[in-house]
């Protein structure tokens, strides 16, 4: 395995700088943006194209649609029925559970999902929650600097806008020199076939969002987000291409000073900064060559390059918000050591993996490419990462992110359960795979009614010792039961079976294996398992592509077997383990949301 990716410094308590977005100039600057680019749209003719002499792509084929301006009813299916509903007013904090009509409606209308539960191998695994570290308090400090900062980018709406201008009749998308080794032609001034009256839509949008981004997190996102596909739309594809690679080279900065340690050399306060020839003498590095990697973090807005004043004679350094947030003991920081590992480490072995495997998804939980690229196949992520405690520190670190991302509490309508915890049932809540207990002291905070003795969190036999010796008032009466959710059943009566991001880690064969052990524990036609997880649209029959960010965070699972589903998968896999989706309840403000699932029968009888 490769080394550990940490460096030798110890931790450092900074404090985040000011807020980037608190100066109003932004919002002159973007008008003026707005300006340059009205201009260069209203320079685009009738028949696409531009007076500026600017090389682009022809517009990506459209989705059809029927005579009176609507989707066809088969484009409706997966995941756009879900964009669309996502875009009406919602009516309270959770979809009522009528609701339901619809999403069934949709699992209907998509096509079935085969999944056979026995291609699966019994290697011992982990849950995400078997390793958070026990001793990790999740309040402290060391997370108040990211408050504010990992707002989900998945949560931004998608509009229901169409298709983008039609190509002229008689014309065609490709390039029919292609063949032949030439050079695309450009037919068009935008790069991805957005409308040009969807680009105007999105500038007025970024500007308005940029005004209210001091105060709003999800305003940031959005204006993120839509300049970005402003940004993607008039680039030149030759550009596209090279700044794939300039995206590399940053992520290869940043690794390299991370690991000698020059963020936590560079001082936090405002005024601060480091000559270049002092970091590179306090890292034992050459200056020349500390330069380089820098100009690309300062290039890239990580750092800020001061170049030499009457104040200060020689060039220096100073933080931004963003490299704050690399500083050793930051949340962030371990997160960029997980996903370097995940994502650009794999990268490099992922054609021989699918020469070796074939071209199927990973089923796991063993020879996945995390475990093919450790170089040893046999084993199963969480079994790589115990044998390796540089690494499971960093986990655990970056699953504080993860679990401060999306709401656990507030989605889901805890009525029936507080009927049961006033009533006296003995067993109400078993949260399956819940680590140290966290996510049962949300809800015992959340919902004062459901008692900590009518709790009971089961895991690994090792992770509930370690969670035993807790000394938490809030826990105090919470049982605690080991178990390997894979190999075993859940204890039995209770009303309602948890598992929060714990299907993601695990492909279709083993979500299956997983939910059929918990269905077995189900003696009560009330029962209830609730599935914690980001639900997907059906991306492939949406009118267009899945935000980068989404797409990214299901690309990043493939590495260990995992994947992020839409409720169609979600139906499919919990079909196969004997249970039947009975509600959805949904995050406003983020794709979280909160899978209902009973035994078929009793969903089918509620149905007739």
């Amino acid at each position: 395995m490769a080394a550990p990716f940490t460096n030798c410094f110890g931790s450092q308590d900074r404090s985040i700088g000011p807020d980037p977005c608190s100066n109003l100039d932004a919002v002159d600057t973007l008008k003026k943006i707005q300006g340059i680019i009205n201009s260069y749209l209203a320079s685009a003719s009738a028949d696409g194209r531009s007076a500026i002499p600017t090389p682009q792509l022809s517009p990506v084929p459209k989705f059809r649609e029927d005579g009176k301006g609507k989707l066809n009813p088969e484009d409706l299916a997966g995941g756009l029925a879900e964009a669309v509903r996502e875009d009406a007013d919602r009516t309270g904090r959770w979809a009522a559970r009528d609701s339901i009509t619809s999403e069934k409606m949709v699992v209907a209308s998509s096509p079935q999902l085969s999944i056979n539960a026995t291609q699966t191998t019994d290697s011992r695994h982990h849950s995400p929650q078997a390793h958070l570290a026990m001793s990790t308090n999740r309040n402290s400090g060391a997370e108040a600097s990211d408050k504010g900062t990992d707002t989900e980018l998945t949560g931004s709406k998608m509009e229901p806008d169409g298709p983008a201008d039609q190509v002229p009749k008689g014309s065609s998308s490709s390039n029919p020199g292609s063949a032949h080794g030439s050079e695309a032609k450009p037919t068009s001034p935008l790069n991805t076939g957005l409308g040009l009256d969807r680009i105007r839509r999105l500038v007025d949008e970024v500007s308005l969002k940029i005004s209210q981004a001091t105060s709003e997190d999800a305003a940031r996102v959005v204006a993120a987000t839509g300049a970005a596909e402003i940004a993607d739309a008039v680039r030149p594809p030759g550009d596209t291409i090279l700044g794939w690679f300039a995206n590399m080279s940053v992520i290869s900065a940043v690794r390299l000073f991370l690991c000698w340690g020059a963020f936590d050399l560079i001082p936090a306060g405002s005024e601060a900064s480091i000559t270049y020839a002092d970091l590179a003498r306090r890292i034992n590095a050459d200056e020349g060559l500390v330069v380089r990697v820098a100009s690309m973090l300062t290039s890239s807005h990580v750092l800020v390059h001061h170049p030499p004043s009457e104040t200060q004679p020689v060039p220096s350094l100073s933080h931004t918000p963003v490299s704050l947030m690399l500083l050793s003991g930051q949340p962030m920081s371990a997160m960029f050591s997980v996903m370097y590992k995940h994502i650009n480490a794999v990268s490099t072995i992922l054609p021989s993996y699918f020469d070796t495997y074939g071209r199927t998804e990973p089923v796991g939980p063993a020879h996945i490419p995390t475990s093919y690229l450790a170089g040893h196949p046999e084993e199963d992520y969480f079994s790589l990462l115990k044998k390796d405690e540089a690494a499971m520190k960093n986990f655990n670190l970056a699953m504080r992110i993860t679990s401060r991302r999306v709401p656990v509490t507030g989605m889901y309508d805890m009525s029936n359960v507080l009927r049961a915890a006033s009533e006296g049932r003995e067993t109400v809540w078993v949260d399956v795979g819940g680590g140290d207990g966290h996510t049962v002291k949300e809800f015992l905070r959340a919902y004062p009614g459901l008692k900590a003795e009518q709790c009971v969190v089961q895991d690994l036999e090792e992770v509930v010792a370690a969670a035993q010796q807790q000394d938490e008032e809030e826990l105090r009466g919470v049982r605690w039961v080991a178990l390997d959710f894979l190999k075993e059943a859940p204890v039995q009566g209770a009303l309602v079976y948890y598992l929060r991001h714990i299907l993601r880690d695990y492909s279709d064969p083993v979500a299956v294996r997983i939910l059929a052990n918990v269905a077995r524990a189900l003696t009560d036609p009330a029962a209830r398992v609730l599935v914690s997880e980001q639900l997907n649209p059906d991306w492939a029959r949406a009118p267009r592509p899945p935000p980068l960010y989404a797409a990214f965070k299901d690309f990043s699972m493939l590495s260990i077997g995992g994947k992020e589903r839409s409720l169609p998968q979600f139906a499919a896999v919990a079909d196969a383990a004997g249970l039947a989706v009975s509600a959805v309840f949904r995050d406003d403000a983020t794709p979280h949301a909160v899978v209902e699932l009973a035994l078929k029968g009793v969903v089918e009888g509620a149905e007739c």
